[in-house]
């Protein structure tokens, strides 16, 4: 008996799930896996993973070792990873976030707004010894990070859904904000001044410096941080990297085409 129309659009819809999840899990493994250790991390059967994973092949959006038969992110994942790279605008912003890095001596990063979290899309490292590390895919939490506080301060929709019913929060690090009422009161000093802070909020040692790119309309949906090893940031520098990184990202908002959005 053959499957009924939607039967079939559900298995349709479950395997390009399953294809993405092997392409998520080869963009964060960072390096070349075999097929038994994607059926292993993904909990599917062997013969499945490889069904998928030659089929990605087939594609070009994964390649195979010839010496070890183990696979990697193929010349198609490359192409799509450039286009959405061109697409987001990054080529243009980027000079921006050099610029910032040279002259802060820190690292920069663009996050975009995902979900209930901020990711990383672009990242310009410190060229100092001491530096935290931070690369393009790592999420952050909007409410312990200057990035994700500078889109909860400039995105009131996305403020109103985060923190809709919440009391307390969760606790990232010893000087998280534990209760709505404290980040709330951080989100006000933010909005009138036009950048965000993170005391260590995320990451003992760490101390950053956001602020919001902003559409049209003022919403933001992406954001930029300096960060820096709590041992630079005093907290007088709070204070004079603010105007800096906020000029950065409003100089960013100004190169994106006029209805740009992340």
């Amino acid at each position: 008996m053959s499957p009924k129309p939607e039967e079939g659009r559900v298995a349709g819809a479950q395997t390009v799930a399953r294809a993405f999840a092997v392409l998520r899990l080869f963009r964060d493994h960072g390096g070349d896996l075999g097929v038994g250790a994607v059926a292993k991390e993904l909990g599917l059967n062997l013969s499945t993973a490889h069904r998928i994973v030659r089929a990605l092949v087939a594609e070009d959006f994964l390649a195979q070792n010839a010496e070890n038969e183990r696979y990697y992110l193929g010349t198609g994942a490359l192409l799509l990873g450039q286009a959405a790279h061109h697409n987001f605008g990054l080529d243009v912003v980027y000079p921006v976030l050099q610029e910032l890095a040279a002259s802060t001596g820190e690292s920069v990063n663009l996050g975009v707004l995902a979900g209930d979290a901020a990711v990383v899309v672009e990242r310009i490292e410190s060229t100092q010894p001491l530096r935290f590390t931070q690369p393009p895919g790592t999420r952050v939490p909007l409410h312990a990070s200057s990035m994700g506080k500078a889109l909860l301060a400039f995105n009131g929709e996305v403020e109103r859904r985060v923190l809709k019913g919440v009391t307390r929060l969760e606790r990232v690090a010893a000087k998280t904000h534990a209760t709505a009422k404290s980040l709330r009161s951080d989100l006000v000093e933010t909005r009138a001044r036009g950048w965000s802070t993170d005391d260590e909020e995320s990451t003992v040692g760490v101390r950053c410096v956001g602020a919001p790119i902003c559409d049209d309309a003022g919403v933001a949906r992406a954001a930029i941080a300096v960060q820096a090893p709590a041992v630079r940031m005093p907290d007088d520098r709070f204070g004079k990297l603010g105007p800096q990184v906020s000029a950065a990202a409003k100089e960013i908002s100004a190169l994106l085409p006029p209805g740009h959005s992340f």
